[in-house]
């Protein structure tokens, strides 16, 4: 409940005894007043004198509760900073007593990257009250991507294809208190809006700023924003202090006598995001014969074909996964290698979330809008007239990716291995 500390203030500053007093209804024009024993504020801290003044009008008004009478919502929820980090008040919980939780749900993104790039927004919103309890609901495709975070209490997967049945869903889990849609989707919105979630905090947008009842104004930023930032500024806007932490990848180890190399060469958005497989193929053989790798194909069903091709031009060099793995295998077997070479992908901003140094070819879309954040990472774009387009498929000749280089790609890997700090480096 919110409640002034200005009786513990008081207490401090004066060196005097707190006293609660009541007065209670004993009978017909007959009153009764109750006066507490004392509370001794002097080596008690503000926030914990200021709980028990709570706990002491809790026990009051449960003596008499036809008699409790106050003049405003002690138990609102601030509007719009329901988050409570800037809140001038502050918050306290006492380390003996149980709070009911403050459950949010979060709309995850429907692409495995997006919701990657969303993951210090969710960090950020766990931590903007002690009560917090976050449930994402996400599509049943990344669903178990979410259940590694550690700041997410729950997940809820969501069929893709009735809105309805999502509906459903989220109207049969414990009611939450409020809404957070990342997407800026129509579908999203209904989705919450059926659920009855009383609160419904999204940007405005696609037709559906009638189904939301709290539209934070998203700011004009000049030049180009990384996705992550607009989702913290989200964040932000509901009360929570952000602290943008992208660690950097961990270092890859020259020492070891068998390195994995993790090979995506595919990339589900479209053709315009793939490099030319025979590149890929060039760079492997070439890092293969120079150092003691293998690498690991990884990708969806549609790509087999190209894993095909690259495997076979590798032969005992290369394991093929592509289309073999579910989601929490591929993070389990991506947690297992040393470094990721990767086109613009989910996959890609897995592998950086997961800390492995990635390297990573950019055609049709912006590395800085969607690439990897934090030291360690190497991108290759090579900017012509017509990028980033945004393209599914490219119209024209393809300009973007046949710029990029076998030999610029394999001088990049090369750069991160050898980047890494030797065991033995700095002793002495």
């Amino acid at each position: 409940a919110s409640t002034t500390p200005l009786p513990a203030l008081l207490a401090r500053r004066t060196n005097a005894q707190v006293r609660a007093m009541a007065v209670h209804t004993s009978g017909f024009a007959r009153w009764r007043a109750i006066v507490e024993p004392p509370v001794s504020g002097h080596t008690t801290s503000i926030e914990s004198l200021t709980a028990r003044v709570n706990e002491i009008i809790e026990r009051q008004v449960r003596r008499a509760p036809e008699d409790w009478f106050w003049v405003h919502d002690r138990w609102k929820t601030p509007f719009p900073n329901f988050l409570l980090e800037r809140y001038k008040r502050g918050v306290f919980v006492p380390g003996n007593g149980s709070v009911k939780p403050f459950r949010i749900l979060i709309r995850s993104g429907n692409w495995l990257g997006d919701a990657v790039m969303s993951v210090p927004a969710v960090q950020t919103i766990k931590r903007g009250r002690p009560d917090a309890y976050v449930t994402m609901a996400a599509p049943e495709t990344i669903a178990e991507m979410w259940k590694i975070v550690p700041e997410v209490d729950a997940v809820i997967a969501l069929p893709q294809k009735s809105l309805f049945a999502a509906a459903r869903i989220l109207r049969k889990a414990p009611a939450f208190d409020v809404a957070i849609l990342f997407p800026n989707s129509l579908r999203t919105a209904l989705e919450v809006f059926l659920a009855g979630i009383p609160r419904r905090v999204g940007f405005s947008g696609h037709s559906r700023r009638w189904l939301l009842n709290q539209r934070p104004r998203q700011t004009k930023a000049r030049g180009i924003v990384h996705q992550s930032y607009r989702y913290l500024e989200l964040a932000t806007t509901i009360g929570a202090k952000v602290r943008p932490e992208f660690p950097p990848a961990k270092p890859v180890d020259r020492q070891r006598a068998d390195l994995r190399f993790a090979l995506c060469p595919g990339a589900e958005y479209g053709p315009a995001k793939r490099w030319l497989p025979e590149r890929f193929t060039e760079v492997a053989r070439e890092i293969a014969a120079r150092l003691p790798v293998r690498w690991i194909l990884f990708g969806i069903a549609s790509d087999r074909a190209v894993g095909n091709q690259i495997a076979g031009a590798l032969g005992e060099k290369c394991v093929n996964r592509i289309g073999q793995t579910t989601l929490s295998e591929l993070i389990a077997e991506l947690r297992q290698c040393d470094l990721l070479l990767t086109n613009d992908t989910g996959t890609m901003h897995l592998g950086s979330w997961l800390r492995i140094p990635t390297v990573s070819i950019f055609g049709s879309t912006e590395p800085k809008r969607t690439g990897p954040l934090g030291a360690g990472h190497r991108i290759l774009r090579h900017h012509v007239e017509c990028s980033p387009c945004f393209l599914r498929q490219c119209p024209l000749d393809f300009r973007c990716m046949r710029e990029i280089t076998a030999s610029e790609v394999t001088t990049a890997v090369l750069q991160v291995v050898l980047s890494a700090p030797s065991p033995g480096a700095g002793s002495g």
